[in-house]
């Protein structure tokens, strides 16, 4: 399987998210799995690699963030026709005051085929937030430091 992996701003200075997301994508190039990681930066915004995403089976996302609400408009107009899959760390679909996280889970949730929280706790969230197919996966992220 060829997958898309969009993670936020790959570089030296790298986030939790970041570096879960960069040990995913190294566990599943060692599964047999191509991975493409696609840096999400503002270049890419003025020029998304649509070539690449489309060669790929799927598209996975590092959180709904900008760059969820970016690629899920891309597939809304058309641009992009594989599947989402979304991985939900907690605060970025967690019900909160933040208006942006608010808008990109309501320009996402129609568009993600597939979310996978990190934790139990927040597939009752997810739910509430509109995504339809969750799958929680136990212990995806053990032994990574």
């Amino acid at each position: 399987m060829r997958v898309a992996f969009v993670i936020a701003r790959v570089g030296v200075e790298r986030n939790v998210v970041q570096r879960l997301s960069l040990a995913l994508a190294e566990e599943m190039r060692e599964q047999g799995w191509v991975v493409a990681v696609v840096p999400f930066t503002k270049k890419s915004m003025l020029t998304p690699p649509l070539a690449l995403l489309r060669g790929c089976d799927c598209v996975l996302i590092a959180n709904v963030g900008l760059q969820c609400a970016y690629y899920s408009l891309l597939k809304r107009l058309g641009f992009i026709k594989k599947p989402f899959i979304v991985i939900a760390f907690g605060s970025d679909i967690r019900e909160t005051g933040n208006r942006l996280i608010n808008l990109f889970n309501y320009i996402s949730v129609p568009v993600v085929d597939l979310l996978i929280p990190v934790n139990p706790d927040l597939v009752e969230i997810a739910k509430e937030r509109g995504y339809k197919n969750i799958v929680y996966v136990h212990n995806w992220s053990e032994g990574v430091a």
